[in-house]
């Protein structure tokens, strides 16, 4: 346990209600990072599209996903950590192609952004955190939303969000 002490911020991210919005919760804590920024997420699974399974990026782009390379683009250094025991590397939603993505753009425009396959536990990866530490804030987000499209439109999910660096160095 952490016994943390001393002012907090807090926002609560809700599905489908307002997990999508780009003017609060993740999105717009996402669309602040820049240049010395860094922002870590760890996930269950990140979906590389939305849309059907055959789409792809630019026809049906995962917000979260999208808002995390811009953020790299800004100049930010991102991190992402998605689940390989549970992952299925021949499906077309898999972690794997969701990495290969991330890479290939993070190559392709000499980005600070890698994103990497792990089982650190031995058991999965179920998870579902964002560390972002922007300018002087430390945020934290913890919660049971996915990087699907029907965990961001049609579930029933939370995110807390907690503003304090205790919190976000203990994470």
């Amino acid at each position: 346990p952490l016994i943390a002490s001393g002012p907090l911020q807090l926002a609560v991210v809700t599905s489908p209600e307002n997990a999508l919005r780009p003017d609060a919760g993740l999105l717009e804590l996402i669309a602040r990072a820049g240049p010395g920024d860094d922002l870590a997420l760890m996930q269950l699974y990140e979906h590389r599209h939305w849309g059907p399974t055959t789409s792809n990026p630019i026809a049906d782009p995962n917000p979260r996903l999208e808002a995390l390379i811009d953020a790299a683009r800004r100049g930010a250094r991102v991190r992402v950590l998605l689940d390989s025991f549970f992952d299925d590397p021949t499906d077309l939603r898999s972690n794997a192609v969701t990495v290969a993505y991330v890479q290939s753009v993070a190559a392709a425009e000499g980005l600070d952004l890698a994103a990497q396959l792990g089982n650190p536990t031995g058991g999965g990866i179920h998870a579902k955190l964002l560390l972002a530490r922007i300018g002087g804030e430390h945020w934290a987000a913890v919660g049971s939303l996915n990087g699907s499209e029907v965990s961001a439109k049609l579930n029933r999910e939370v995110v807390l969000m907690v503003g304090q660096a205790a919190i976000y160095d203990h994470l």
